[in-house]
């Protein structure tokens, strides 16, 4: 059977020829025929087709039907089977070549298994274009951190998100040699290296959602000053976007002690922190501080944690129980098992739910729950003391309405890991529409975890703010007391 020549019009193309070869003579073979849309597209040079190119074909088989066919983008090498008569394919230009014709073969297979041996073959003429990136701060955008921190960024390319090779990465100097990571990264954390217990200026690079290391490290971190990080994409073709680029202070921590504030009113109650921190004595004053959980630590989980493992020491203080023990929950179990050790303030507001999940964590089982219609607080002049007298715990005396103070129920049994002990409770008050009485219930409002491995204290939790409770002007004994006796600062 001699083959036909056809007249094909593609939309958008100008199609020279739509047969499959050049006529020729009869061919008696029983073998399947394999017909393009399209033999070649032409194209002005200034108008050329993508490197992702849709092609369409179909088959003939004179014994049989056609089962299927086989596609080829590398020239015959590899073959790929279809059951469809069209497709959309990335084409490859050669190593920094931008424009060229690429060929696409096409072979049909019959049901006997049979291939057509003289695919058919498509050339179309294409062009690459080069990719493009940008900073995604979608999620924030930082101007200081510590030196754990992550970006995001977006990277499209018109030929295709696959044309995409490789994201490079430089810090401070575009002539130094790039960190190179896959071409399907979209973001990476950035934390630093730790040698000898000293921070140097390399940084391990997290890809994407990864929580082990890129082999390469990025070089050239300026701590305590600012830093400028450039990020672009490079496609097949070795074509490179724009340098996309931020600026941040990467701050070198000056101790393994970090102050964290999560309270909505952050002036008074950080500078009444910094000063029973202060109080101390020497060696106590070299502390990092984190004024703003939003603002100061990263927003990803991962990278928290590997800036919680810069500390050993944590003093946490909120009246936001939903935003402070969620984060620390999450992020601090691998500090208390290198034996980082916290004291943490966190008041609890009437309507914070007395039997939270997040209290797993911590020396709380539960909040006592009032009968309805009752709400728990003390008035100036009421006094936080010991449950045993002589136990070295000060007593404590409120300059301020607290019109929430909820005591809590202390783990009585050993979870195993931890045994848990309730150290100081409240004279508290129950008030509803009968009146206000002194609450006669359980009114522990400071507990602590001991580590049974060790037998020493590693978390403390009180649900009163300190800041309201030094009538006695004795507040520092109890940060001595919580700090330096028993979780050993």
């Amino acid at each position: 059977m001699r083959k036909l020549l056809l007249f094909c019009v593609l939309i958008g193309m100008v199609a020279v020829s739509c047969r499959k070869d050049f006529e020729g003579d009869i061919n008696n073979q029983a073998t399947p025929e394999t017909y393009a849309v399209v033999d070649s597209v032409r194209r002005d040079t200034n108008n050329l087709l993508t490197t992702t190119v849709e092609a369409r074909w179909w088959g003939e088989s004179k014994k049989g039907f056609i089962s299927g066919y086989e596609v080829s983008i590398d020239n015959q090498v590899t073959w790929t089977f279809t059951k469809d008569q069209k497709g959309s394919f990335l084409l490859s230009l050669p190593f920094g070549t931008d424009r060229g014709y690429l060929p696409i073969y096409v072979r049909a297979i019959d049901n006997l298994g049979q291939k057509d041996p003289t695919p058919a073959v498509m050339i179309f003429p294409v062009k690459n274009t080069a990719p493009s990136l940008e900073m995604d701060y979608s999620t924030g955008r930082r101007t200081s951190t510590l030196p754990a921190f992550r970006y995001y960024w977006i990277a499209t390319d018109v030929d295709g998100p696959l044309d995409i090779q490789g994201i490079e990465i430089v810090l401070n100097d575009t002539n130094s040699t790039p960190l190179v990571i896959p071409g399907n990264s979209f973001a990476a954390s950035f934390v630093a290296k730790i040698t000898g217990g000293v921070f140097d200026t390399e940084l391990n690079v997290y890809q994407n959602n990864r929580t082990i290391p890129f082999p390469v490290t990025l070089s050239g971190v300026l701590y305590n000053q600012l830093n400028h990080i450039y990020i672009r994409s490079v496609d097949r073709v070795g074509a490179k976007s724009k340098w996309a680029t931020d600026s941040i202070v990467i701050k070198r921590p000056k101790s393994d002690f970090l102050v964290i504030n999560d309270y909505s009113t952050k002036g008074p109650v950080q500078t009444f922190y910094n000063a029973q921190i202060a109080a101390l004595g020497t060696g106590y004053d070299q502390f990092d501080s984190i004024i703003s959980i939003v603002g100061d630590l990263p927003d990803d989980a991962f990278t928290i944690v590997k800036t919680m493992d810069f500390y050993k020491r944590i003093v946490w203080f909120s009246d936001n129980p939903n935003s402070t023990l969620g984060l620390a929950q999450l992020v601090t179990a691998n500090f208390f098992q290198q034996g980082g050790r916290m004291f943490m303030v966190c008041e609890m507001p009437n309507e914070f739910p007395h039997n939270s999940n997040f209290f797993n964590f911590t020396p709380v089982q539960e909040l006592v729950v009032p009968p309805a219609g009752t709400t728990l607080r003390m008035n100036v002049g009421e006094l936080m003391y010991p449950h045993i007298a002589g136990s070295g715990w000060p007593i404590l005396k409120s300059t301020a309405i607290l019109s929430s103070a909820r005591p809590f129920v202390t783990f009585s049994t050993p979870s195993g890991a931890f045994t848990y002990d309730s150290t100081c409770r409240a004279n508290i008050l129950a008030q509803n529409v009968s009146g206000t009485s002194a609450w006669t219930g359980t009114s522990t409002v400071l507990s602590k975890r001991i580590k049974v491995g060790t037998g020493k204290t590693d978390m403390i939790l009180c649900t009163l703010p300190l800041n309201r409770l030094n009538g006695n002007n004795n507040v520092d004994s109890l940060f001595k007391k919580a700090l330096i006796n028993e979780l050993e600062f």
